[in-house]
């Protein structure tokens, strides 16, 4: 591949995950580390088996955990968008 295939700008950085757009796209992206999508995985199944069990209050933890990362990774996205003058790819 050549460079322009492999390369993206980065937008923002917050946490264990950038915004970053690759030149092929009209919109940017959302890169997330590695251990850090482990952990939304692991804490979507954890939910999954509290729903499951009937425990609530910790299907609740586990399910306002994820809201809070995902909540956080669109509010970056959206000003990091934003900043560069890039519309949103869906209404707010």
């Amino acid at each position: 591949m050549n460079e322009q295939a492999t390369s993206a700008a980065i937008l923002a950085i917050a946490g264990n995950f950038a915004v970053v757009q690759v030149p092929s796209r009209n919109f940017p992206a959302v890169a997330v580390q590695g251990d850090s999508l482990k952990v939304l995985q692991d804490t979507l199944k954890e939910l999954a088996e509290n729903l499951d069990s009937g425990d609530l209050d910790d299907a609740r933890f586990a399910l306002d955990e994820v809201a809070n990362i995902i909540s956080e990774m669109v509010s970056t996205y959206e000003d990091a968008s934003r900043d560069v003058g890039f519309t949103l790819p869906y209404r707010v």
